[in-house]
């Protein structure tokens, strides 16, 4: 669906366009960034020239490029334009997006999202699990905060608490997963994976100081203490 520009946002699009980014002022990527039409960005261009808002250029090939008048091009910046998926308006080809901020990798945002989803366990530990949290601790106990730190790293966090057994089992599994699944797929799972993984470190610790040592949580392999 096309949407309308009018001239003085075709204005702002190639100051924006020069202020923020070192991409080449050329027509091409001033019809993507500006999403006008070629006709009428042909028509804005040639209005600017004559009013001295733009001069004409050329690069290292000899290709016409413009220059903003006035406008200061950034020391660095991002050279070549994209698409954001998030906001679907065309943006520098950085780390986030210049219009609406989010994050252009989709594996940096499925990380994002998955230290988004650590905060949220941690936040379940220390609030939600209240109840396990104020029991008298005793020697040897283990500390349930600690449990669910560890728990964020992955199965390994385990070895806090949980039987080698079931900790080691674990640990290979996720290792193994790691290796066989594409990581596009695994990042976005992690973000579920990671928090509970948390819980589970943090119920392995209430095990462990129910029944005095380390123990199952799929059997009932000792009474408790």
């Amino acid at each position: 669906m096309l949407v309308a520009v009018k001239p003085q946002d075709f204005e702002q699009a190639i100051l924006e366009l020069a202020m923020t980014t070192r991409v080449p002022l050329t027509r091409a990527n001033i019809l993507f960034y500006s999403g006008a039409g070629a006709k009428q960005a042909e028509r804005w261009l040639d209005d600017m020239l004559k009013s001295g808002l733009l001069e004409f250029d050329s690069d290292d090939n000899g290709d016409i490029t413009y220059v903003f008048v006035g406008a200061q091009r950034p020391p660095s910046g991002a050279t070549s334009l994209t698409r954001c998926s998030a906001c679907r308006q065309v943006t520098g080809a950085g780390i986030r997006c210049t219009r609406c901020g989010q994050l252009l990798d989709a594996q940096m945002r499925a990380l994002r999202s998955q230290i988004d989803g650590a905060g949220t366990a941690l936040q379940l530990v220390s609030s939600g699990g209240r109840s396990l949290l104020n029991q008298p601790t005793r020697p040897g106990d283990k500390n349930l905060v600690v449990a669910g730190v560890l728990g964020l790293l992955g199965p390994w966090g385990w070895f806090y608490s949980a039987p080698l057994r079931e900790a080691g089992t674990a640990t290979a599994a996720f290792l193994l997963a790691y290796w066989l699944i594409p990581h596009i797929i695994l990042y976005p799972l992690m973000s579920l994976m990671l928090p509970v993984s948390a819980m589970v470190g943090v119920l392995y610790a209430w095990k462990h100081n129910r029944q005095g040592s380390p123990s199952s949580l799929f059997i009932d392999d000792s009474e408790p203490r």
